[in-house]
């Protein structure tokens, strides 16, 4: 079993929200490190050779990045679109649990969601949120920790993100119940959702659960001096 090292809040998963943590942390654990930045830079490499000798260049390879929600109230259905295509007609109706290795490798970096009902079943994969009204909740999140730097420091991210988790967090507020997870391609990060908030995170200056975190906050001079202290 992969342990959830670097985990916030890893104390408020249980059940199927951890298995999916813990198989999604173990792919991540896979694709990130030196093996992967020695590939990314030997595809930089072949990109500026490849000018000249067409045969050198090949792609950068990407990291997996996914969206999963857990719970998906099937009525909500309506919300969505796509996701019965392609490689989702194998895995829909099926549980989860039981193939979640296979399909979150051969998933890979997907654009959509994969949506899962409350006893467990696969209801889409690689399918589109729709109907999220982000402007609603940030307007919300406004009148509990003022106009901060920008949305995403709003809505308790601790930097900026891109929407596969802005959505991630406005769906979980939306659908009431569900646990929504996702993996960062760019940093690595896996977050969970629930009502709106980040309930656990790998990032250390995200917001939980609506506490503002001290990394949101000026430092206090005696902060910024043991700072210096241990340089």
């Amino acid at each position: 079993m992969t342990k959830l090292k670097g985990f916030i809040g890893k104390n408020r998963l249980g059940g199927l929200t951890q298995k999916t943590v813990e198989e999604v942390a173990k792919i991540r654990d896979m694709n990130y490190g030196i093996s992967y930045d020695c590939v990314h830079a030997a595809a930089s490499v072949s990109r500026i050779f490849g000018r000249f000798v067409n045969y050198v260049q090949f792609e950068t390879p990407k990291r997996p990045a996914y969206l999963i929600v857990l719970n998906f109230p099937e009525e909500n259905l309506k919300d969505t679109h796509n996701g019965l295509t392609g490689i989702a007609m194998k895995y829909v109706g099926r549980p989860f649990k039981a193939v979640m290795p296979d399909l979150l490798d051969e998933m890979g970096n997907c654009d959509g969601a994969v949506l899962v009902d409350n006893k467990g079943k696969i209801l889409r994969v690689g399918a589109q949120l729709t109907n999220l009204d982000t402007r609603k909740l940030l307007r919300e999140r406004k009148k509990e920790f003022g106009n901060l730097e920008n949305p995403a420091l709003i809505l308790g991210f601790g930097v900026d993100v891109g929407t596969r988790h802005t959505t991630a967090l406005v769906a979980s507020h939306k659908h009431e119940g569900s646990k929504v997870i996702t993996l960062s391609e760019e940093s690595g990060d896996i977050r969970v959702y629930s009502k709106g908030k980040i309930i656990s995170t790998t990032n250390e200056k995200d917001r939980l659960e609506g506490i503002r975190r001290r990394s949101l906050e000026v430092p206090s001079p005696f902060e910024r001096m043991m700072a210096v202290a241990s340089i």
